[in-house]
Parts: C-alpha cells; sequence; structure tokens
C-alpha cells in the first residue's frame, strides 16, 4: 500500500479524468511525498479497527476512507482503483491517529483474531518472536501517523493505492 500527497486541486483533477491516475502513480516523487507501507497495511488496519476491512469512519481511512478514483475495470492498479482522501478528510484522519498511543496501539495486536480474520499476511499466530512482529507494526503505525500529521499540517490531500 502506498500513500501520496497531493493537493484536492491535483485530487479533484484525478477525480473528474481518472485515466490520468494510471501514469501518475508512476510518476517519481521526492521520498517525504510518499510513505510505503508495504506489507503492513492490513495489520495497520486491523489494530485501528479491531476489523478486517470496516471499523469506525476515521480509523478505517486506510482501507475504506475517500472516494475511488475511477473504477474497478478501467482503473485497477493492481488491487483495485485508486483512492483520494481531501484535506479536510487527511485532517481528521491525523487527529484519530494522533489520539492513539504507541502503547495503546499495541496491545491491540492479537494474532488469533488476526488469523481468524485472514488478516494478511497471514499466519499471524505461528510467528516465533511476536513481540518483533509488535514492533514492527508499531514502527509502521509511527511512520503513517508522521507522514499524515504532515499531509494535514501542509493542507494535503492522500491518494491511497495498492
Amino acid at each position: 500500500m502506498t500513500l501520496r500527497k497531493v493537493s484536492d486541486k491535483l485530487l479533484r483533477e484525478l477525480l473528474d479524468e481518472p485515466d490520468l491516475v494510471l501514469d501518475f502513480v508512476d510518476e517519481e516523487v521526492p521520498a517525504n511525498q510518499e510513505l510505503d507501507l508495504d506489507k503492513a497495511w492490513h495489520g495497520l488496519h486491523f489494530m485501528l479497527t479491531g476489523s478486517d476491512w470496516e471499523g469506525s469512519e476515521l480509523f478505517a481511512y486506510l482501507l475504506a476512507g475517500g472516494e475511488f478514483i475511477g473504477n474497478e475495470e478501467d482503473h485497477d492498479l493492481g488491487y483495485g482503483p485508486a483512492r483520494g482522501l481531501t484535506s479536510a478528510e487527511v485532517s481528521r484522519f491525523a487527529s484519530a491517529l494522533d489520539s492513539l498511543s504507541e502503547p495503546e496501539f499495541k496491545v491491540r495486536y492479537d494474532s488469533a483474531a488476526m488469523d481468524e480474520l485472514e488478516i494478511y499476511p497471514l499466519d499471524w499466530s505461528k510467528e516465533e518472536k511476536p513481540e518483533e512482529i509488535v514492533e514492527w507494526l508499531a514502527t509502521s503505525f509511527k511512520e503513517l501517523k508522521k507522514f499524515v500529521r504532515e499531509a494535514a499540517a501542509a493542507k494535503q490531500a492522500l491518494l491511497i493505492y495498492m
């Protein structure tokens, strides 16, 4: 999963002309404009929401927030179309993330529930060192929090895609 900072104006252009997103996601951007969550995305979502694909609105923004850019048939970027969060939504997402401390985030780890819900990348309870997995997810959480906070401070929108 990748998050990319964009302006509200550019997000509106992509929503109005979704074919543009196909080339846009391949463009090089400065490192501080993009965050690659790699395989942590689904574990992060679970630990934020306690669910596989749903959850309370603000914490579910990672997987369910914003507006789809185009459709699955014509604008699939690998795992469906991109979604865009407006700068106002990014601000609300940043506030929600900031309301959750790292220790509070870590105690939400539940490998059995994650396995039952088939949270990618699967087999969480088979890990020999679960504390390392929790640290990996906590590090990803800190990166997500920082990235979204910076986007909110700059009044930027976000493009989210896989």
